[in-house]
């Protein structure tokens, strides 16, 4: 994939999420023969998460919600706030300044912001969306799944 596309033209996108127990580690070091102790809080609280498409230009959209992102909220962000449709293209070649802040983002390849990149968590699976930035002209990209022996940061967490 790094070869086929030029930075510009890449658009990543990932969701991320935050609760009370989010920096709770999961492993720790204790003294010879005795186990490792760490207090907590139990209750996790109120969970934010965080879906932004990254580009070069910095997070070219974004949503907010509480709670976890699900299917049919992905799916919403990226029709509605990423992918530009043939007509939001022409509006855009034509008043580009005015309208540029309130399209979305996504352009036809092989042009800036053309190309979505996502790994292959099972809410970014979708025949819709997928054929509708095909339609639009752009391409998606899923990145390999994860060995952790080619990401030794992976394990060390």
């Amino acid at each position: 994939m790094g070869s086929k596309y030029s930075p510009n033209q890449l658009i990543f996108i990932d969701e991320s999420s935050k609760d009370e127990r989010t920096l709770s580690r999961h492993y720790g070091y204790s003294l010879r023969n005795t186990h490792a102790v760490e207090k907590t809080v139990f209750v996790r609280g109120k969970r934010y998460t965080m879906l932004p498409a990254l580009s070069l230009d910095g997070i070219i959209a974004l949503d907010i919600m509480e709670g976890s992102c699900d299917k049919q909220r992905f799916n919403k962000f990226i029709m509605d706030k990423v992918v530009c449709r043939v007509r939001c293209i022409l509006l855009l070649i034509v008043i580009d300044s005015l309208l540029s802040l309130q399209l979305p983002q996504m352009r036809p390849y092989p042009e800036k912001h053309s190309v979505i990149v996502l790994d292959n968590a099972q809410i970014h699976r979708n025949a819709d969306w997928i054929d509708m930035v095909k339609n639009a002209g752009g391409h998606v990209e899923f990145l390999p799944p994860l060995f952790s022996r080619f990401q030794p940061h992976r394990t060390c967490i």
